[in-house]
C-alpha cells in the first residue's frame, strides 16, 4: 500500500465506523424501552435465590391483601427496593444483597402492620 492509498483507507474507516454508530443511535428510537424501573434482565427472569423468590411472593400475598390502597407509600418502597435486591444478586455484591433483603423484610412487616387483620374482615358485624 502506497503513502497516498493510506490517508484513503483512514477516512473510509472512519467514515464507515461512524456510519455504524449512526446507525445504531438511530435503531435505538424505534426499539421498545421498558417503563422506568422494571426493564433488566434482572426483573424479568426468576431469582437465583429462592430466597429472593419467597420474599417476592410475601409481597405479592400484601398486595392482593390491598397493600397499595393501605400502606401505598411502603409498598412501592418495597417494589423498588425488590428490584435492587435482584439487581445486586445477579451483579454479584453478596453484601449489598443481605443488607437490602433484612430492610426488606422490614418493609414487608411495616406493610403488614398497616393492613386490617384478617380476622376483624371477617369476624361479627
Amino acid at each position: 500500500m502506497s503513502q497516498h492509498q493510506a490517508p484513503g483507507v483512514l477516512k473510509m474507516a472512519a467514515l464507515a465506523a461512524a456510519c455504524l454508530a449512526l446507525a445504531g443511535c438511530e435503531a435505538s428510537t424505534f426499539l421498545p424501552w421498558p417503563d422506568e424501573g422494571r426493564g433488566g434482565l434482572a426483573e424479568r427472569r426468576p431469582s437465583t435465590d429462592a430466597r429472593i423468590d419467597n420474599l417476592s411472593d410475601q409481597l405479592v400475598v400484601l398486595i392482593s391483601r390491598n397493600a397499595r390502597y393501605y400502606a401505598a407509600a411502603d409498598t412501592a418502597d418495597a417494589e423498588r427496593l425488590l428490584i435492587q435486591i435482584r439487581r445486586q444478586s445477579e451483579g454479584g455484591f453478596p453484601e449489598d444483597t443481605e443488607i437490602d433483603i433484612a430492610r426488606f423484610k422490614q418493609k414487608l412487616a411495616m406493610i403488614e402492620r398497616q393492613l386490617p387483620r384478617r380476622a376483624a374482615q371477617s369476624g361479627s358485624r
